[in-house]
C-alpha cells in the first residue's frame, strides 16, 4: 500500500480528497448498510485515510462524502450506475469503459465492463486493482 500511496503523491495532475477519519468511515459504513451495499473493505479504508479518492486523466478511485459536496462518492456512484447486484458488489472507481468493484462474498476485486457488468479481470487485492486502473507500474 505504501508504494501505491507514494506513486499517487507523485502524480503531477492528480486530485485527491482530504483524508477521512475512523468516525467518518464508521458513519459511512452505516449509510452503505442502510442501502444494502457491502461495507468498504479494510484495505480501501486504509487508502481513504490517506486519500479520500483520487482522480487523474479520467481514471478515478472514488471517496466518501463526509460533510461537504464531493464529486465522486462511492454510494452515489453505485446508485447512479444502477449496480445490478448491490448486496454483493461495491463499485469503488471507474475509467471511461470499466468499473473497479469489490465482491464481498469472495473478497475479490474485479475490473467490470460498465455496460454489461461482465467481469473482465480479477485481482487478489485492492493495491493491484488500483495500480491497474490508474496505470501505475512498479
Amino acid at each position: 500500500m505504501q508504494k501505491l500511496l507514494e506513486k499517487i503523491n507523485s502524480f503531477d495532475y492528480g486530485v485527491t480528497g482530504k483524508p477521512v477519519t475512523d468516525k467518518d468511515i464508521s458513519q459511512y459504513q452505516e449509510n452503505l448498510s442502510d442501502c444494502s451495499y457491502p461495507n468498504i473493505p479494510s484495505d480501501v479504508v486504509l487508502f481513504l485515510k490517506h486519500h479520500n479518492g483520487f482522480l487523474c486523466e479520467g481514471r478515478c478511485i472514488w471517496g466518501i462524502n463526509t460533510k461537504e459536496n464531493y464529486l465522486y462518492d462511492i454510494l452515489g456512484e453505485n446508485v447512479m450506475s444502477q449496480n445490478p447486484n448491490p448486496d454483493e458488489l461495491l463499485l469503488l472507481g471507474a475509467t471511461e469503459m470499466t468499473y473497479i468493484g469489490y465482491f464481498a462474498s469472495t473478497d475479490t476485486y474485479s475490473m467490470i465492463d460498465k455496460s454489461s457488468f461482465m467481469v473482465l479481470h480479477d485481482f487478489n487485492n485492492f493495491v493491484e486493482a488500483a495500480k491497474y486502473i490508474l496505470k501505475i507500474d512498479d
